[in-house]
């Protein structure tokens, strides 16, 4: 059962939610077109060059990036779609505050004449899944999959193209879930809703790829959706899209992940987005991370831009009372996730009072437990403001 802005009333618990207080000031509030329960600062990488740096991934503490830097790269010439070289992979170190240093090749066995696309790692970052065009097709990405040689720096071995793959599809942006049980990736393959969807894949222990399973009309939509990205907490899916009432181009959305369901995408803000594209958007540690945008380029390539996150908290507060309109002191008010995982626990004192901290637009569950009195479990959903509930206990 959710509860928002009316008044319920059960055998067991009444709970009116009052209101929602529009005059207070709120710490750290949420822009308008920000939706995403974070705030973001955000600044521009100084490793940019005139072609375009999309990032990828970590690997063994360093950000690989696709890019079509021509200094030392090995796919000579231009590609005739993209009017750039084609593209290899490089890596650069992380420094402090998300400082990028001047990046130098990946992997001299992965880059080829053709393009590389991006990549992704297993948790033990011995398996890379990542995607490669050929010169002749540079629209059309294949997945690949390679081991790391044991005790190697570097030397990936058995590569081979998985069975996902097709001329007549293409498959892009592969992501591995911090769990390693899930391969994310987008393609325009038979069955998406428009041009490319999001899709995820089971991982077997042997690295092969289970069916793909499109995550439905959401998340995608009859427009691009591109560079799907989850949290390590793994109640997070970033990506970007055309659709959603993107502000212009690709835009960077999230989508609350609750019992392997997608709740409706919410804008990143315009300290994100732009009126041009926002892509790979990615976390390095849980706070830090970086995406690129063409939005400061005149010849339209991509930039890196490097962010700090800070998650926003508004309150959960009220007071446990009697069928009586008695207050209620040593009461216990459990706050749970929509899991049904304890968050926090508080009893309260003799004013019969208690507050939570809670992130906007999340599923929670509050339980309130009395001796002589039934208990009961309320499923809501947050909002953007702070939230008043007076709960009221009927005796058993």
């Amino acid at each position: 059962m959710k509860a928002t802005l009316h008044v319920l009333l059960t055998a067991s618990l009444f709970c009116s939610f009052l209101s929602f207080d529009k005059t207070d000031p709120v710490k750290d509030k949420i822009k308008d077109s920000n939706k995403s329960g974070y705030t973001y600062t955000v600044n521009v990488s100084k490793i940019n060059s005139k072609y375009s740096e999309i990032a990828c991934t970590t690997f063994r503490k360093k950000l690989v990036i696709v890019s079509s830097k021509r200094i030392g790269a090995l796919g000579n010439g231009v590609d005739p779609l993209t009017k750039e070289p084609f593209t290899d992979l490089f890596c650069t170190d992380i420094k402090a505050y998300g400082e990028l240093s001047q990046p130098l090749l990946f992997s001299r066995i992965l880059n080829t004449r053709a393009s590389e696309g991006q990549v992704a790692f297993s948790p033990d970052e011995h398996t890379i899944y990542y995607t490669r065009s050929e010169r002749n097709n540079s629209l059309n990405y294949k997945l690949y999959k390679a081991e790391l040689e044991k005790d190697s720096y570097g030397n990936w071995i058995n590569e081979q193209v998985l069975s996902i793959s097709s001329n007549n599809h293409s498959i892009e942006n592969p992501h591995v879930t911090e769990d390693g049980k899930y391969l994310y990736f987008s393609s325009n393959m038979e069955g998406s809703y428009g041009g490319f969807d999001i899709y995820k894949a089971e991982i077997f222990k042997d690295g092969t790829l289970g069916q793909p399973e499109n995550l439905g009309n959401v998340v995608n939509t009859v427009d691009d959706e591109k560079y799907p990205h989850t949290a390590k907490n793994g109640k997070e899916l970033f990506f970007s899209s055309k659709g959603h009432s993107s502000i212009g181009g690709f835009d960077i959305f999230i989508s609350t992940v609750t019992n392997s369901n997608y709740k409706t995408p919410r804008s990143l803000g315009d300290s994100v987005n732009s009126e041009k594209d926002e892509v790979g958007f990615i976390f390095i540690d849980n706070r830090k991370g970086v995406f690129s945008s063409n939005k400061d380029n005149k010849n339209n390539a991509f930039n890196l831009y490097r962010f700090q996150s800070r998650e926003i908290y508004n309150l959960l507060k009220g007071i446990v009372i009697s069928e009586e309109d008695k207050i209620l002191p040593n009461s216990t008010v459990i706050l749970l996730d929509s899991d049904g995982n304890e968050i926090e626990r508080q009893i309260t004192n003799k004013d019969a009072t208690y507050s939570f901290k809670i992130k906007p637009y999340q599923d929670y569950q509050i339980k309130v437990l009395k001796p002589g009195y039934a208990d009961y479990t309320l499923s809501f959903e947050s909002e953007e403001r702070e939230l008043n509930a007076i709960l009221k206990l009927l005796a058993k």
